[in-house]
């Protein structure tokens, strides 16, 4: 053989040998996925058998795995879970339990169709997210330490009240920052249409067009985590704080902010602000309703007198009071 033909030679080999390479790396990562697959389809198994044995309802009419190449999808048809959290039922069309085969961390949550709920204090609903709705789980150390959820519009019906929809939900819960002590919580929505007004509240309407909460949670990872127990976590005196809050609700449009700890009742004690946009708007509606009384009407111009200069008025919260300064006690519950 000349030496120009075993270069040539040489040189037609390469691309047999990187074909072969890939096609090697193909056969393992496939073998990993139907391993995987199983080992996930086991575990969920195992979690079924776990939540019956301890008196829960768990059903379905078919699981199954899917999602080659790159995906895990774990669905659940039928799905029935009752008791999986304390007196509460739902019942969907499918469960879909999706994550990345490279990170199976971070698992996305989806239930299309209709989906009934019954709540421990017997409230039942029915509800219909659209096709892009989905929720988030994240794990780290195996522990949950992020949800989120984002819900572009869900509709449905609470049982007896009526029918009810939101669009622009989301929903996000994470450590505060790198320690991975404190709780960040964030919510947010575009609308919230309710079955109903609330009672002797008619004045507001039943359609919410504003809504966003952000709320930081002092040592909350410790204390869901066994850490620190309950009356230790009230005893020090963790704090809620409402870093940012707004609604605008018919003619109540407000925004807030907060910082109170917790008593061994539950009850809140510490300051809330408030800042009223449209206070002149808001005792019109009332006054048309003809609920205006003059004690609210005091309340009303002693925010906007506060407010006036864009701060915000405080409003101390203790023993299951709200107080104002000069004002003084303005609601109780």
């Amino acid at each position: 053989m000349s030496k120009a033909s075993s270069k040539k030679s040489g040189c037609f080999s390469l691309p047999f040998i990187l074909f072969g390479l890939v096609g090697l790396f193909a056969a393992l990562y496939s073998a990993y996925w139907v391993w995987m697959s199983g080992e996930i389809k086991k575990g969920a198994l195992d979690w079924v058998e776990s939540q019956r044995s301890w008196g829960a309802r768990v059903e379905y009419s078919d699981l199954s795995i899917s999602g080659y190449p790159f995906r895990f999808v774990l669905q659940a048809d039928d799905p029935v879970m009752q008791n999986v959290l304390p007196d509460t039922q739902w019942e969907g069309d499918q469960l879909q339990l999706i994550a990345q085969s490279w990170n199976l961390n971070h698992i996305l949550i989806r239930v299309p169709g209709e989906n009934d709920l019954q709540l421990p204090d017997g409230q039942t609903a029915r509800f219909i997210p659209d096709e892009k709705t989905i929720a988030s789980l994240v794990f780290s150390g195996g522990r949950l330490k992020r949800i989120g959820l984002n819900s572009p519009e869900l509709t449905g019906e609470i049982t007896g009240e009526g029918d009810f929809q939101v669009s622009g939900l989301n929903l996000g819960l994470a450590p505060l920052d790198d320690t991975g002590r404190d709780l960040k919580l964030a919510l947010s929505l575009e609308k919230l249409v309710l079955p109903s007004t609330f009672e002797d509240a008619e004045w507001l309407g039943n359609q919410i067009d504003h809504l966003l909460v952000w709320i930081e949670v002092e040592d909350f990872y410790p204390f869901v985590e066994g850490e620190i127990s309950q009356s230790d976590w009230k005893l020090d005196r963790k704090k809620i704080h409402l870093r940012r809050g707004e609604l605008e609700m018919g003619p109540l449009k407000t925004m807030g902010q907060a910082s109170v700890t917790l008593d061994r009742e539950n009850n809140p004690d510490g300051t809330i602000g408030i800042r009223l946009l449209e206070p002149d708007a808001l005792k019109s509606a009332l006054e048309a309703e003809r609920v205006l009384t003059d004690q609210i009407e005091m309340v009303i111009n002693t925010l906007e007198t506060i407010n006036s200069n864009g701060a915000f008025a405080t409003v101390q919260v203790k023993d299951r009071k709200f107080s104002l300064p000069i004002v003084g006690v303005i609601g109780e519950y």
